[in-house]
């Protein structure tokens, strides 16, 4: 009976919406174009910053990186341990703080991409690198604004507006017979902005079965009306990888490719004080993954798994106080040869405000409910602070509630080498934390400690590496953690300054429990991380430097990769520019793995163009 009233109410939510986003005289009087703003932390902005650990990376910032896919680009930045099985975002697991790749949450333009059946199929971006206009990093917990999942932080991916007219094309060529190329074209249609994005990119194995073969399209369009301003958004992405021990040691010729799709339509519009955004959206991935590619149909399993969903929020802004409140429906389904078919409906209502007591200090607090078809209503409060001593020092403070919902794998999936458990608890923790924020037009930096109580942590653990991995509750794990970060910008001091940017970042995590098994996730973290960087320009050349060392729970070793990439602007006028570069990873050659003991590439290097009219 409970679930036919929650799937009544979703069907009733979901005619409401389509209408609100389609259709909304009542703010057509005074409704004006609205920018594209996404501020990850908070559903209500604000010129005073937030109580919350954020870090923000610009376009420019990842178009110098020394790294082409995403997933390799925020990969070194403190406190995020984006654990790669290989490169050229093949596949990654995020892990943020100390947590596992299924205790954080991904977005793009604010929608959840997290994948219902597991979260290795989670950084299956659907995008270009012509997409990306931000992306915006929340660390610590975040359910009160985002559901389940995010225990450790939020990754979230902004798109570009598409421009008025603008044509991009790049090519790259490298080792392991590498192949990158792509092309972006802008071009308005009266009112209506497009931009249509298309990528390859393709190599052949550096360890055996270690090949990949992607293409990434998307289609993008903006349009304003007097009724609020709509975008629209579809993404495709199509992998095909060598697996080699991606999910378990005792098979190590695996194989996978993946088909990942996400259409989204969103709306904005304004009446006086009160802000109204509904969106729509689906995404779908399907996966094949063959155990053993040398036996054809042994242990091979085909699924496809579907989220959409919709949402409804108002934002109310009042010189007393903010306030910002909706509710999102969602539908999760699976088909799957190994999993069989099943579906969870998801529904959540959520509120914020922000009370302006006075200049100097910010406090927001935030609660959200969610409702499952098949466990369990969760409840996230959190409460952020942030209060300025003086003009460039301010001090900030935190606690929130975050839970995760065991996914399809977690509960069905059955192979040789892996066990579910349908009698999975979801879990949940309390994450407490505080910081202190230095800022001037040269120097930014911070300070900060947290603290996460966990309960009923869920892990895939065995006994010995012959045994298969089998997952369930295994109970509490505490975690404290310290970070420390400075960023300096002489440029904004001193245009002629040879000197763009330099960073740094320190982050320590230490987490025990007591335990006679081998964990696969949860007790296998990064325990310290170090990343520097240094972005200049001389003789006309622009170079970009990344060291990152990284030493995990457990191991004797630690590892120092050093990344670099140089680009010379060959033209460059107000309609026309065109740039070489070379790129360079690993430049001396460490030998290290990210992931269950496979092996990273080498020293890897890569050159290219990008013309851009």
């Amino acid at each position: 009976m409970v679930r036919y009233n929650i799937s009544m109410r979703r069907i009733f939510l979901f005619t409401l919406l389509i209408a609100a986003t389609f259709y909304n005289p009542a703010f057509s009087e005074e409704s004006h174009q609205l920018e594209k703003i996404v501020v990850t932390p908070s559903r209500i902005t604000s010129p005073f910053g937030t109580g919350r650990s954020v870090t923000t990376l610009n376009a420019g910032n990842m178009q110098s990186s020394a790294y082409d896919a995403l997933q390799d680009i925020i990969g070194n930045l403190g406190g995020l341990d984006i654990r790669r099985r290989s490169h050229e975002g093949v596949q990654s697991d995020i892990n943020i703080r100390g947590t596992t790749f299924e205790q954080n949450t991904l977005l793009i333009d604010g929608i959840s991409m997290n994948d219902p059946q597991t979260g290795h199929y989670t950084m299956d971006l659907p995008l270009t690198s012509f997409d990306k206009e931000k992306v915006e990093i929340l660390k610590g917990p975040a359910s009160s604004l985002y559901g389940a999942n995010s225990f450790g932080g939020v990754i979230n991916v902004i798109t570009k507006k598409p421009e008025d007219k603008k044509l991009i094309v790049s090519a790259a060529g490298g080792q392991s017979d590498y192949f990158s190329g792509g092309i972006s074209l802008s071009h308005p249609l009266s009112a209506l902005k497009n931009r249509f994005s298309i990528e390859w990119n393709r190599a052949i194995s550096y360890i055996p079965d270690s090949e990949f073969d992607i293409i990434n399209l998307s289609e993008s369009s903006a349009l304003s009306t007097d009724y609020g301003d709509y975008d629209f958004f579809f993404g495709y992405s199509n992998k095909k990888y060598g697996a080699n021990t991606f999910y378990s040691n005792l098979y190590p010729r695996e194989e996978e490719s993946t088909d990942t799709r996400f259409f989204k339509l969103a709306g904005k519009a304004v009446s006086g004080s009160l802000r109204f955004e509904p969106k729509i959206y689906l995404r779908r991935h399907y996966d094949k993954f063959s155990l053993d590619k040398n036996r054809p149909g042994w242990q091979t399993n085909y699924s496809t798994n579907y989220t959409y969903g919709a949402g409804l929020g108002f934002i109310m802004e009042d010189p007393f106080m903010d306030v910002a409140y909706g509710f999102e429906l969602s539908e999760d389904r699976i088909f799957s040869t190994n999993m069989q078919k099943h579906d969870r409906g998801k529904t959540g209502l959520y509120a914020e405000i922000m009370p302006h007591i006075f200049d100097l200090l910010y406090i927001n607090a935030g609660i959200r409910q969610d409702t499952f078809s098949d466990f369990e209503t969760e409840y996230s409060p959190s409460v952020n602070a942030k209060y300025a001593l003086f003009d460039f020092l301010s001090a900030r403070a935190s606690i929130g509630r975050s839970f995760r919902m065991p996914t399809f794998t977690d509960l069905y999936y059955r192979d040789a080498g892996n066990i579910g458990n349908e009698n999975l608890s979801s879990e949940s923790s309390w994450t407490y934390e505080a910081g202190l924020n230095y800022r001037s037009e040269l120097v930014n930096c911070s300070v900060g400690y947290f603290r996460r109580n966990s309960r009923d942590t869920i892990d895939w653990t065995r006994m010995s590496a012959s045994n298969p991995w089998r997952v369930s509750n295994i109970g509490t794990i505490d975690a404290n953690g310290a970070e420390a970060s400075i960023e300096i910008t002489p440029r904004k001091i001193e245009s002629s300054f040879p000197i763009d940017r330099f960073f740094l970042d320190y982050t320590a995590i230490d987490s025990y429990r007591k335990h006679d098994y081998l964990s696969k996730y949860a007790l296998d973290y990064l325990k310290q991380q170090i990343s520097a960087g240094i972005d200049y320009s001389l003789f006309g050349f622009k170079n970009s430097w990344v060291l990152n060392y990284k030493k995990r729970v457990g191991d004797t070793d630690s590892s120092v990769v050093v990344d670099t990439k140089l680009i010379k602007e060959i033209i460059k006028k107000e309609n026309l520019a065109f740039e070489a570069f070379l790129e360079i990873t690993n430049l001396f050659d460490e030998d290290y793995s990210e992931q269950s003991g496979i092996p990273m590439p080498g020293r890897w290097i890569k050159s290219g163009v990008r013309l851009e009219f």
